[in-house]
């Protein structure tokens, strides 16, 4: 698997992508890829040891049809606060991924949450990167070969809004790489074109 394939707003995946070894977690009953899964254990086991709130997972693979549906539930909801079928598709596109346009199709993205918000009626909040564990990530995932996906300061060129609990599985050396220059995925690939 291409662990640096770029899916975003220009880079999509055909409806019938599905990734390879993916691995359902026993708790969430999500599935993620295989390397997305034990990353998560390793940061688990750690915060656990370092006293931090433990990561529960929110969301990680997700089909063509499950993004359509996700992505057609927004589009209704902005319908029917009143926006006409091209504006609410178009204000849907800024906080949902249209089809094929997710990184979760890969198996390689996760939302994650700690225990205490799980059961929040959205737990994917901001409110995350205020946490001691969503601290720690920050300053740490690189190192299982995470990195936060959609940072504040690069909404301009990921074309996606913040989202402190979405991280993407890039492998340990692009993360460590993007960690020290402080870039995003798309940077990233910039750089190794050269």
């Amino acid at each position: 698997m291409n662990t640096l394939q770029l899916v975003n707003n220009e880079h999509s995946l055909n409806k019938d992508f599905k990734p390879q070894h993916l691995i359902q977690d026993s708790f969430s009953k999500i599935w993620l890829c295989r390397e997305v899964f034990w990353a998560v254990r390793r940061i688990n086991y750690i915060l656990c040891k370092l006293g931090l709130e433990q990561v529960v997972i929110i969301s990680g693979y997700r089909s063509y049809a499950y993004q359509e549906k996700l992505f057609m539930r927004k589009i209704d909801y902005f319908g029917e606060q009143g926006l006409d079928d091209e504006a609410a598709k178009i204000k849907a596109a800024q906080i949902v991924a249209m089809p094929g346009h997710s990184e979760h199709q890969l198996g390689l993205a996760v939302d994650l949450a700690v225990w205490s918000m799980k059961d929040l009626a959205d737990p994917l909040t901001t409110d995350f990167e205020q946490t001691s564990t969503g601290k720690w990530l920050l300053q740490h995932s690189h190192q299982y070969g995470l990195i936060l996906r959609y940072p504040k300061d690069k909404v301009t060129i990921t074309q996606i809004t913040y989202e402190p609990w979405h991280y993407r599985y890039v492998g340990q050396k692009a993360a460590r790489k993007m960690y020290e220059n402080h870039w995003c995925l798309e940077e990233y690939l910039c750089a190794l074109k050269g």
